[in-house]
């Protein structure tokens, strides 16, 4: 994988997560009593939205990865095989529970997706990461980024 899919990779999971977690929090966690009744926090619109933005970003280079990296990969038998394969396996869940919740009309149906994109979501994360620390590029890259005094 080149530096240039790493750092994209990099910089889209982690946008996607850190809009995602945001909205995620507010919207469990940011209710507040308005004058008539329970409202959303502020910040929950455009948390959502930044995520629906960022996302597309990720599930592209989930996509080109997917068909590049993963596939010579598995041909190989490299290590780090079912971290990075358990990743991909999540990528179907996450992105169709996350596009399925914005047309779900049906409160259960919505409530059902909106579980299992979390779930499929911070799977993935666990698996991202677990796959960058098996193959030793989170030391790497901390490493990398330390030596640069920063």
């Amino acid at each position: 994988m080149s530096p240039l899919e790493r750092w994209s990779l990099h910089l889209a999971a982690s946008a996607t997560a850190a809009t995602g977690l945001l909205d995620g929090l507010l919207r469990g966690f940011g209710m507040r009593l308005g004058e008539f009744g329970p409202e959303p926090h502020p910040w929950q619109g455009a948390a959502q939205h930044l995520h629906i933005l960022v996302s597309p970003l990720l599930v592209f280079t989930l996509g080109s990865l997917v068909s590049g990296h993963l596939r010579s990969r598995l041909r190989k038998g490299a290590e780090g095989r079912r971290t990075g394969l358990g990743a991909a396996l999540l990528i179907g869940p996450m992105v169709f529970s996350g596009c399925a919740i914005q047309v779900a009309t049906d409160l259960q149906w919505r409530s059902a997706l909106v579980w299992s994109h979390g779930l499929s979501s911070g799977l993935f994360l666990l698996a991202y990461f677990g796959h960058l620390a098996v193959r030793g590029l989170l030391s790497e890259g901390l490493s990398a980024v330390e030596g640069q005094g920063g």
